[in-house]
């Protein structure tokens, strides 16, 4: 197994855990492939269910998000769980909600791909906001 699917292991893992704790009910979503990262969460007295994408990293690293991003439903995901560090003993995970990711995204300029880099992403008002999880 490679240490790219061992980390991204550990992310959602971490993202879960996270979750769990609050009282957040996890699936794996429907939406992604065998081998995604992404899940589903409820919550009594929270509806809908919010689909959550973990992205982790063992640094600090931008995060691709595809092609094709014309507004926030574009997106897969309510809420981006962006987990840097993750296989060191004190993982930091950053929260942006659609709205979040659509303010900070940029285009490569060489190709149709979108991306969320570390400077636009590493903020304090993001970090371990897990509370403020919800419908956006």
């Amino acid at each position: 197994m490679s240490s790219k699917i061992r980390t991204a292991q550990a992310g959602l893992a971490y993202v879960t855990w996270q979750l769990t704790r609050r009282d957040w009910d996890i699936q794996p979503s429907q939406e992604g492939s065998k081998r995604s990262t992404l899940i589903t969460i409820k919550k009594e007295g929270v509806s809908p269910a919010l689909i959550v994408q973990s992205r982790a990293f063992s640094k600090q690293d931008a995060v691709r998000l595809g092609d094709g991003i014309t507004d926030p439903s574009s997106l897969r995901f309510d809420w981006l769980a962006i987990t840097t560090y993750v296989r060191s003993d004190a993982p930091v995970c950053f929260l942006l909600n659609r709205i979040d990711v659509m303010e900070r995204m940029k285009r490569d300029p060489m190709g149709p791909l979108y991306w969320v880099d570390p400077p636009r992403y590493i903020d304090p008002q993001f970090k371990d906001r897990w509370d403020q999880i919800g419908p956006v």
